[in-house]
């Protein structure tokens, strides 16, 4: 679904933002990508959803090829794709019905299937008694919630999510954690970029560590030698 072969991207000359990534990601798994504050978790994400392209090297998307993606080709990619930000992005005039109407209408969708899986969306991301709301009007977690629901709205089967629990509370980030599980249980892989090392340590799921760029840890390999173990 995802593949990264011998990819570098370059900044400035010496400056790598990402070096000799090799990755293989499988479709419905739920990866942590984890490092410090500039090691490159955003910038593997944005590789991901080719708003970013590297500099030497290949990234499959999808069957999408960094190499020979046409522009016109990449919103037809990020169809496919959600993304969630830290910093929420949700449009501030509208409230939370239309800030997650707003990536359907962007396709062209007609307006009875907007208004049904927007509904369907934000009950699934329990803020059904919020449609009205404007984004000041809600907590952060439920910002974020909604910032979920606008990803989900087009059923992506890949989420992306950068470092989403970076501004909310202990107890959203629980809500948030569980909520990406749930979407994960569904089918939908996630790759959910963190520095809270205390979520991912209480998590069963693949960890692909960054440090300055590089690929320090990817626990893919342990996990499937559990599973040659637990068949045997």
């Amino acid at each position: 679904m995802i593949q990264i072969y011998d990819t570098d991207v370059i900044f400035r000359k010496e400056w790598y933002g990402l070096k000799d990534i090799n990755l293989k990601i499988e479709k419905g798994e739920f990866i942590f990508v984890t490092g410090p504050s500039g090691c490159g978790k955003t910038t593997l994400l944005r590789l991901m959803y080719m708003d970013l392209f590297p500099t030497k090297g290949e990234v499959i998307v999808a069957g999408f090829h960094s190499s020979s993606i046409k522009r016109k080709e990449i919103p037809l990619l990020r169809r496919k794709i959600g993304v969630i930000f830290q910093d929420f992005k949700l449009l501030q005039d509208r409230d939370a019905f239309d800030n997650v109407a707003f990536a359907l209408q962007v396709t062209g969708a007609p307006k009875k299937q907007i208004k049904e899986r927007v509904l369907k969306t934000l009950a699934d991301v329990h803020l059904s008694h919020k449609r009205d709301s404007l984004p000041y009007h809600l907590s952060g977690g439920e910002q974020q919630r909604v910032s979920i629901a606008r990803a989900l709205v087009r059923e992506p089967f890949i989420l992306l999510a950068d470092e989403p629990t970076g501004n909310v509370d202990p107890e959203s980030t629980k809500e948030i954690l569980a909520l990406l599980k749930d979407i994960n249980a569904s089918g939908t892989a996630v790759i959910m970029a963190t520095h809270e090392l205390a979520l991912v340590k209480r998590s069963p799921y693949r960890k692909i560590a960054l440090k300055m760029g590089e690929v320090i840890e990817d626990t893919s390999d342990y996990l499937k030698e559990e599973i040659f173990l637990d068949k045997l």
